[in-house]
């Protein structure tokens, strides 16, 4: 029976239980707490305070999972790995670094935030997509055939060679 790596459990959690929030609060706000916030007079005072939290949430998110990320693909990377499983991995750092541009951008404080705050409901959908594309290129990843067939796996064409047999040894053959 194999033993559990615990290291790479820790590290594949360290990875999702963040993402599930990041995801997860990028869905909620876009479809529960902007429309909300509409229709309330308040809701300038609501959003300020919400952006706060949200963006220490964000912030401790994404550095757990810029960390296990590394490791978990270094841990990947391992072998030759299969172009769909590597398109996929591609596809979603691209995903990953906007979410986090765009997310960073939604909660900030500065200048070019609070402009770009200004698109709020446009830029937060964008980032929700983007965020469950990540998802969806997880699930790619996870399916997709890690390790492409090695050449010496292939079915040998030639005989194979047997060992000329042994002869016996006579009994008693020195007396």
């Amino acid at each position: 029976m194999e033993s559990i790596d615990y290291i790479k459990l820790l590290s594949r959690w360290a990875h999702i239980l963040p993402s599930i929030i990041l995801v997860g609060g990028a869905i909620f706000m876009n479809t529960v707490l902007i429309p909300a916030l509409r229709e309330n007079s308040d809701a300038t005072q609501v959003k300020a305070k919400i952006k706060r939290t949200w963006a220490k949430v964000i912030m401790i998110c994404a550095g757990i999972i810029i960390i296990s990320g590394f490791y978990n693909a270094f841990l990947a990377y391992q072998g030759d790995l299969h172009p769909l499983y590597t398109g996929a991995f591609v596809i979603k750092l691209v995903l990953v670094a906007v979410v986090f541009y765009v997310s960073s951008l939604l909660t900030g404080r500065s200048e070019e935030a609070l402009k770009f705050q200004q698109n709020e409901v446009l830029w937060g959908k964008i980032n929700m997509l983007a965020a469950i594309a990540i998802v969806l290129c997880a699930g790619v990843m996870k399916v997709a055939p890690r390790d492409l067939p090695s050449k010496t796996d292939t079915p040998a064409t030639t005989t194979p060679t047997v060992a000329p047999p042994t002869p016996a040894a006579a009994p008693f053959a020195n007396e």
